[in-house]
């Protein structure tokens, strides 16, 4: 049976975020983002600062710094000295100062700046407002004669949860003093006010990301660790829930809400802040990234790149500049892992008010990613219900924690099968063990959807040799606990799907005291830290540090329905040889589908392997060869083949994982089929590499080549070269026509599978590609 393919360039299917999807890519956004550096550059003073309020020592100097950094300038950037010269000058005394100034050293992360770090936290300490005054909890601006504001509350939050992050000792109970502010000024609908009755827009953000830092530093602070809680967490802030409810009511990226002081760059800002802070890409159905960045985009100066508001603050366009480029590079951040949400993944806690556990343990695991990837990060909340397989696939791993039985649809089901079939990675987490109880529904859940999604297989033990114990660091599964391993299900040369019996996300959760290279129980320590390792090297297995734009539209390769095929079509079908070849039945149908649209004359795919007859083979025009064991070809299939090619037919020939045993075997095989002819290495200036022929320009794919198990030396972790060149293929030609195409690197798993970086090979586009170059290049010649 034969079956046409499509592309399909997914988009959401549902709510506003639809409406700006594909309306701005990643390029546009960094353009924007490099004309407001250079702005800036340009309305810096002599001194190394920018122009101050009157009042505000190093406010805005700062702010502008910190857009900066943020931006990607350099730290070494001779104007980036100088403004980083500049402010270290000041001991501000106001604290939208000292905030902003913090945040800059926090960011920096430069010893020397240690110093002026914790001498602006003892002043930010003293300045919050006492038990007794009329806001308790509250920052005023830094005179002690005000009774203390939402707007400076926030920035002092940022500035102090920041520093806990950075290792500097906070008092808690100064997070507990303004979570109670916070908690105290939000309205019973959920929103929050200024100075007036009504709620706006950023003061909402303000109150709901305030309330995540705090439960976030109280967390990180917990010294009370002598033996793992997993299941003794505090509950979530039942605020921070009402207030997204009340957000998402009011959203829109035009204007602040609310507000009649046009402050709607600062209530972008806000906007970035609560949506990285909480994992959130859709806020009321809005992606807020993608709005916001559109928005912005389109209001930038075209010549000289600033942005100008209208409010009192923000017709200073280097307040304005500053506030957008926050937003479009800290929202823009790369997600490297996500949490699934579902009802039946939530807990209840004494209200009945539900919540995902551990709630704070990505944040955690993210940070440890940044500081070994020296790369700023994020991660993401998906929303289950309703989610389709795009936005799935806004997340390389999705963590999926519980333990009890999964409830989860038959289309949630089938979305994440094929989440996993475009690239993507599961970890099942259970909350079982130290102290949570028996996770056995969980577990079997995990089975039961094992099976379903790879009859045949199953959850078994990953050998030592896998990358799941050394990608990013060497682990020993013994420090979790004596009898503690962790399991998967193989595809394709890949795991995608892992299950840990004992719950890795406490572990993240516990790991404050690390990041801030603070004393931790011995008894706890060795699993806290094998806690992260095993998170990071899954994240590291599945990625292999290759990140995906935020912006960048998933699209899914769907090989498995088409409509019959037309007169003319060429089929092109798997030779049935008893080598492995039925683990990728999805391999020529994900080709056929990206190739389709570049070739002029229609391909098809047999659904199923071919026998290697001359019946059979007379009704195909490629056959395509692969395998992971050795073949022996038997005379019949050797005359079959030679009959086949011999009359004109195409056979590309690639080892599944670029296994040697296939490898060596079929090309010393197919060799011997015309003793008078050999492969010969097809150069770089071959005309199948070129678009002679209406093809690709492939003179410059990416080759990743893994380090084997046999090639790691001891405590190396999993290190992927790559390497830019044409392909490398080998060509065997018959009566001087192009007939039999060798390729030594994987083809086969990256066009299974979106993301097979354990294989030696090509991605799944430059795959398709090549297969289409060595077509069109036969039926040219």
């Amino acid at each position: 049976m034969l079956c046409t393919l499509t592309l399909l360039a997914t988009a959401p299917q549902r709510g506003a975020a639809q409406d700006n999807r594909g309306r701005i890519d990643a390029p546009t956004v960094q353009r924007a983002i490099d004309r407001g550096v250079e702005y800036l550059r340009k309305s810096q003073t002599d001194r190394g600062g920018w122009d101050e309020y009157t009042g505000q020592s190093c406010g805005l100097s700062s702010l502008c710094t910190l857009a900066w950094l943020n931006a990607g300038v350099s730290r070494n950037d001779p104007d980036m000295l100088r403004a980083l010269h500049y402010l270290r000058r000041f001991e501000p005394t106001q604290t939208y100062a000292v905030s902003l100034q913090t945040l800059v050293f926090c960011h920096v992360g430069a010893l020397e700046d240690l110093p002026r770090i914790r001498r602006n936290v003892a002043w930010l300490t003293a300045q919050q407002k006492a038990a007794n005054s009329r806001n308790p909890g509250a920052w005023n601006y830094g005179d002690q004669a005000g009774q203390g504001d939402p707007s400076n509350s926030q920035f002092a939050l940022l500035a102090l949860g920041e520093a806990v992050n950075r290792g500097v000792e906070v008092d808690p109970a100064v997070f507990q003093r303004a979570q109670a502010y916070w908690r105290n000024l939000q309205f019973r609908r959920g929103g929050w006010p200024y100075r007036s009755n009504d709620p706006t827009g950023s003061m909402t953000c303000a109150g709901i990301g305030s309330l995540l830092i705090a439960q976030d530093a109280l967390s990180t602070l917990d010294h009370d660790q002598k033996s793992l809680r997993c299941c003794d967490e505090e509950a979530g802030d039942p605020g921070i829930e009402k207030g997204f409810q009340f957000l998402s009511q009011i959203f829109t990226v035009e204007t602040n809400p609310g507000s009649t002081l046009s402050s709607d760059f600062y209530y972008l800002y806000a906007i970035e802040r609560v949506g990285r802070l909480s994992g959130r890409r859709l806020i009321g159905g809005h992606d807020w990234y993608r709005e916001g960045a559109e928005h912005l985009i389109g209001l930038q100066d075209a010549f000289r790149g600033f942005w100008n508001g209208s409010g009192p603050a923000e017709s200073k366009r280097d307040v304005a500049t500053s506030f957008a480029l926050l937003f479009l590079s800290k929202g823009k951040r790369q997600v490297v892992v996500g949490q699934l949400d579902h009802p039946s993944l939530r807990t209840l806690d004494a209200n009945n008010n539900a919540s995902l556990p551990f709630s704070t343990s990505l944040k955690q695991l993210v940070r440890h990613v940044e500081r070994d990837w020296s790369q700023e990060l994020t991660w993401q909340t998906i929303q289950a219900e309703g989610a389709t397989v795009a936005d799935l696939l806004q997340v390389p791993v999705i963590v999926i924690r519980g333990s009890q039985r999964l409830q989860f649809s038959n289309e949630l089901i089938a979305n994440l099968k094929q989440y996993i079939d475009q690239g993507g990675t599961i970890l099942f987490d259970a909350i079982g063990g130290d102290g949570c109880g028996d996770a056995k529904g969980f577990q079997d859940s995990v089975v039961d959807l094992s099976q379903r999604w790879f009859p045949g297989s199953q959850l078994e033990r990953l050998p030592p040799s896998h990358p799941v114990w050394f990608a990013e660091r060497p682990v020993d599964p013994a420090a979790i606990g004596q009898d503690y391993w962790v399991y998967g299900v193989g595809a394709c040369c890949r795991t995608p799907v892992f299950y840990s019996p004992r719950s890795l996300s406490c572990r993240w959760q516990h790991s404050g005291p690390l990041l801030r290279n603070a004393d931790m129980p011995a008894a706890i320590r060795p699993q806290i830290e094998a806690g992260i390792s095993i998170g990071e090297n899954i994240i590291a297995y599945a990625t292999g540090r290759e990140l995906k734009n935020k912006l960048d539209a998933a699209s899914i390769v769907d090989g498995s329905t088409a409509p019959p095929p037309t007169r003319g079509a060429i089929p092109i079908a798997v030779g049935a040889l008893g080598a492995g070849e039925k683990q990728v039945l999805r391999a020529l149908p994900n080709a056929a589908t990206l190739i389709r649209e570049k070739l002029a004359i229609e391909v098809i795919a047999v659904n199923d392997p071919i026998e290697l007859t001359e019946e059979s083979l007379a009704r195909v025009g490629v056959l395509y060869l692969h395998g992971q064991t050795a073949v022996q070809l038997k005379p019949s299939e050797r005359d079959a083949l030679r009959a086949f090619a011999s009359r004109g037919g195409i056979i590309i020939a690639s080892p599944i994982c670029g296994s040697e045993a296939f490898g060596n075997s079929i090309r010393t095989q197919l060799a011997e089929l015309f003793p008078s002819e050999s492969f010969e290495s097809m150069e770089k200036e071959h005309p199948a590499w070129t678009t002679r022929f209406g093809g690709y320009d492939l003179s410059d794919v990416t080759i990743r080549r893994p380090n084997q198990t046999g090639e790691r030396q001891k405590n190396q972790t999993l290190k992927i070269s790559r390497v830019r060149s044409t392909p490398i293929v080998d060509l065997l030609q018959v009566d001087d026509q192009a007939a039999v195409y060798y390729s030594p690197l994987d083809l086969s798993c990256a066009l299974e599978s979106q993301n097979s970086v354990q294989c030696p090979g090509y991605n799944t586009a430059d795959a398709a590609r090549i297969l289409a170059g060595l077509i069109l290049h036969s039926l040219n010649r």
